[in-house]
């Protein structure tokens, strides 16, 4: 397969007699599509649905914050390319299951902050030392719920722990987790959309 100015892919098909034959590259638009609908489809029917696992209003939010940053075990996520200061990030915990992986029956716990333009902090306490994985969202319009659009992408911005690559389905558990071995692991995320 080889490339041209003109945006052109060439590609040596077996039924033309090797020759090859010009396509228009659109494979990658093809695949950042199909690969949107997969981590959306996955992270909406389970992990980002309609459920809420907090009560707390806003001002509630600090005193929880202050408090996991005192805790034994906990997780500092930085969230980067915040776009907007409205609404909430939305990050859910999980543990070292790759089977439960974006399932919201395996959550561990969920923990929503103010969004704050540019770089967002939640801090994320657990119960003991461990490999943990965390899926989040900028819940733009403080609804509770991960929006999607009439085919099933995301209309909000996500991201997971470790900014895994997102190919033709959802990331691999393995590339997304990280060890927590005492207070205040930090750990870097970058929206996508």
């Amino acid at each position: 397969m080889k490339t041209s100015p003109a945006n052109l892919v060439y590609v040596r098909f077996s039924n033309t007699g090797g020759k090859e034959r010009p396509m228009l590259a659109i494979h990658t638009l093809f695949a950042t599509i199909i690969s949107s609908i997969f981590v959306g489809i996955s992270m909406l029917s389970g992990a980002w649905g309609a459920e809420d696992m907090s009560d707390g209003e806003f001002g509630t939010y600090s005193e929880e914050q202050a408090l996991c940053k005192r805790a034994d075990y906990s997780i500092l996520v930085s969230v980067h390319g915040v776009k907007r200061t409205s609404g909430t990030i939305t990050a859910d915990l999980h543990n070292d299951d790759p089977e439960g992986f974006l399932k919201s029956r395996a959550r561990l716990s969920q923990t929503r902050v103010p969004a704050i333009q540019g770089i967002t902090e939640v801090c994320i306490p657990v119960n003991r030392p461990g490999i943990y994985a965390v899926a989040l969202y900028h819940d733009r319009d403080a609804d509770r719920k991960f929006d999607k659009t009439w085919i099933g992408l995301p209309a909000e911005p996500y991201g997971i722990s470790m900014d895994p690559p997102i190919r033709l389905g959802p990331p691999r558990h393995r590339d997304s987790t990280f060890q927590v071995s005492g207070p205040l692991t930090e750990v870097s995320v970058t929206l996508r959309k």
